[in-house]
């Protein structure tokens, strides 16, 4: 007779000279699931799926190969279980004198296959076929339990015991026309589902006390009506867990079910196109402002175009304010009062009273008035307007008073009125030209000149320099001497 796994995972945990505490050490298993796995005995497993792990981690510690030695397994499984099913058929037609001892064959025959489903569970990768004859008694093993079940799991859902099939009925009324390519997906997912929990002999009651899944969405997952669930999210979640307990390929699986999600999704918006259709022409036929031009564009086309506005008025403003304040020049400029003549009409013609004015004998130091004939007017006064040509140093006093003294630059003009004279001194008279009561007199002299000119109410004088005899030496005086007197010599006589 062969060793069960417990029995080799023992004996190979003895050869490593290992006990169950160096094994809880590494592994981080629990002592008394390791003691459950070298018993044979999974019940105290809290679930098939851990138990599962813990077997192949315990095995892959004591360098076992799990699968080899499921697989030697398998040919002696599927014989127990056949033979037990056999057991089970027998004891049913048998007569009924025999019942009471039928009954203790049944009893022990379904405790045998509550292990026998453990380990069947357990072999996820055998997938062990059953004979023809167990489907038979499976069916009436689990319709006993369902039937209890389904009065006390509808009050919690709803009031009436019928629930998951008016849940079904509901969702077919709103999915009336569903997709035909994602419906067959999710109806091969539900079959693969039910298929398997079938062959393991498991109820809806079991999975939940593990899964903790109500019934009603075992139903669903298995029937294909994902649409009942409450999303895809925990929809996938479920037929991963569902999938992992029954002992599946859950990547294949949850493959499948992303193809039935993507043929949904495809399938759901030709629907919601054609629907659209028809909406879209009618939408054609209406123009409507709105539908085109959203109300924020409406709005930050009217901002732009008030301040562009604003802008406009306000420069207009600006400019309009510039040409009202400009002042225009009143007076002549100084060009056409050089350049130009005035003109008398015989009306403004003055016979004028010639003034003849004596040349005094020149003496020096005296001032020398000029031989011009000088106009009597009402109201005598002087006006000088001088320009200067070249870079010049002058000094103007108007009645006695310095108003200016120093270089003068080029292009330079200055008006200077007096009521008596007006005195002006230049070092360059070439640079200076001089414009006496509005007549244009020409320069003062030649280039580096020195030139003064008294300009008076009715004469121009020109003070004339007393020129500075050269210096002499004066000879030091030298003092005469006095002449003295010389004494006079007595003569000295005889007496007479």
């Amino acid at each position: 007779m062969s060793l069960t796994i417990g029995q080799q995972l023992k004996n190979a945990r003895l050869d490593h000279n290992l006990s169950l505490e160096d094994v809880f050490e590494s592994t981080h298993i629990r002592i008394k699931y390791l003691e459950a796995l070298e018993a044979d005995d999974f019940s105290v497993m809290p679930s098939p799926a851990q138990g599962r792990g813990f077997l192949r981690l315990y095995a892959q510690h004591l360098d076992l190969d799990i699968d080899s030695i499921l697989a030697e397994m398998r040919n002696a499984e599927v014989t127990k279980i056949s033979s037990e099913f056999s057991k089970v058929e027998k004891a049913s037609t048998a007569e009924s004198e025999e019942i009471p001892e039928e009954e203790t064959d049944v009893e022990s025959s379904t405790d045998e296959k509550e292990a026998i489903s453990f380990w069947v569970r357990l072999l996820r990768r055998i997938g062990v076929p059953r004979s023809g004859p167990e489907p038979a008694p499976v069916q009436e093993a689990e319709s006993d339990p369902i039937e209890e079940a389904s009065p006390t799991l509808a009050p919690e859902v709803l009031p009436t015991p019928d629930k998951p099939a008016s849940v079904d009925e509901n969702i077919a009324h709103e999915s009336s026309h569903p997709p035909e390519e994602s419906r067959i997906i999710f109806a091969r997912i539900g079959s693969i589902l039910c298929e398997r929990r079938e062959m393991l002999s498991l109820t809806y009651e079991e999975i939940e006390g593990h899964l903790h899944l109500r019934p009603h969405y075992l139903a669903a997952l298995e029937s294909g009506k994902y649409e009942s669930l409450p999303s895809s999210v925990q929809t996938r979640g479920m037929l991963n867990n569902y999938a992992d307990f029954l002992d599946l390929d859950t990547d294949a699986i949850l493959l499948e079910f992303a193809e039935g999600l993507q043929a949904q999704r495809i399938e759901r918006h030709l629907e919601m196109a054609d629907q659209f259709q028809g909406s879209i022409k009618k939408r054609r036929r209406k123009f409507s402002l709105g539908g085109y031009v959203a109300p924020d564009l409406i709005f930050g086309v009217g901002l732009i175009a008030l301040l562009i506005a604003f802008s406009i008025w306000g420069l207009g403003r600006i400019a309009k304010t510039q040409v009202a304040t400009r002042v225009e020049a009143t007076a002549p400029s100084i060009s056409e009062i050089l350049m130009s003549t005035p003109t008398l009409t015989l009306d403004e013609i003055v016979t004028p009273t010639l003034l003849v004015v004596n040349t005094p004998v020149v003496e020096a130091g005296t001032v020398v008035p000029l031989d011009e004939t000088i106009f009597e007017e009402e109201n005598p006064g002087v006006q000088i307007l001088v320009t200067i040509l070249e870079r010049a140093w002058i000094r103007v006093n108007v009645d006695g008073k310095l108003v200016f003294e120093g270089r003068a630059q080029p292009n330079a003009t200055f008006v200077y009125e007096g009521n008596e004279q007006v005195e002006i001194l230049t070092a360059n008279g070439a640079g200076v030209r001089i414009a006496y009561n509005q007549r244009d007199m020409g320069l003062m002299g030649g280039f580096g000149e020195v030139v003064q000119r008294i300009y008076g109410a009715r004469t121009i004088l020109t003070p004339t320099v007393t020129p500075t005899l050269p210096a002499t030496v004066t000879p030091t005086p030298t003092i005469t001497p006095s002449p003295t007197l010389t004494p006079l010599a007595t003569v000295v006589g005889p007496a007479d």
